[in-house]
């Protein structure tokens, strides 16, 4: 029984059907994911830590290769506020979502009021409606206000936002769909070109070996023939 994939949109097997341990999705549903699409939205993703497509909640893959919640309530280790936490790939540290994605990638904002650029180690972006829009959120201002004030991303920061966390207006989350799309592809026409090849160095190694042989037996031929015209 073949599944058609929500992400990549190909046909696979049920036993490439991806394994949720968040949530569980009927054989029948239409709504279902391949594996490799979901080890790629964990591979593509900060610390290695992904987004359900269907919940929104956290994946990582196990070393074993298992996918795996990667999220509970405990004190962040960077803002130290009880929250769901992140466990990195590894285990290295836990820490709640905003912090995850801040501390990973500080980025440049331009205040609404003295229109200078401060780096904030907070995913301000996730309350601007669109890149050129302030954000509906506050952050202090160090640089000249010394005040709660409102921030935007500076433009050439924008290719540092993480496609797959930007807001829905932005029309990003699309495009990031569409880049696993294409790796998937690339993955899939790279391993037919090579089932192809091994095919083919399959069904010429007999032919090739035929003629070698053939050859061997040519050149015996030959040298004979010359040996007995000199006799």
């Amino acid at each position: 029984m073949e599944a058609t994939c929500a992400v990549c949109l190909e046909a696979f097997a049920e036993a490439e059907a991806a394994r949720l341990p968040c949530c569980v999705i009927p054989p029948t549903s239409t709504t279902r994911f391949c594996r490799r699409c979901i080890e790629l939205i964990c591979e593509r993703s900060t610390a290695g830590v992904g987004r359900c497509p269907n919940c929104r909640a956290y994946l990582r893959l196990a070393e074993n290769g298992e996918l795996q919640l990667s999220a509970r309530t405990e004190a962040c280790a960077c803002c130290g506020q009880i929250r769901a936490v992140v466990e990195t790939a590894g285990g290295r540290a836990l820490l709640c979502d905003a912090c995850l994605h801040g501390v990973r990638r500080p980025l440049l904002y331009e205040c609404e009021r003295c229109r200078r650029f401060q780096r904030i180690p907070h995913p301000m972006y996730r309350y601007q409606r669109t890149p050129d829009e302030f954000s509906s959120d506050t952050w202090a201002c160090h640089v000249r206000c010394d005040a709660q004030t409102r921030w935007r991303i500076k433009p050439s920061e924008l290719c540092r936002v993480p496609a797959e966390d930007a807001p829905e207006g932005w029309g990003l989350h699309a495009q990031w769909v569409e880049a696993i799309r294409e790796q998937r592809r690339q993955e899939r026409g790279e391993g037919g070109a090579a089932a192809a090849a091994a095919a083919a160095a399959a069904a010429a190694g007999p032919q090739v070996g035929f003629r070698r042989e053939l050859k061997l037996l040519v050149g015996l031929a030959c040298a004979l023939f010359v040996s007995w015209i000199r006799q």
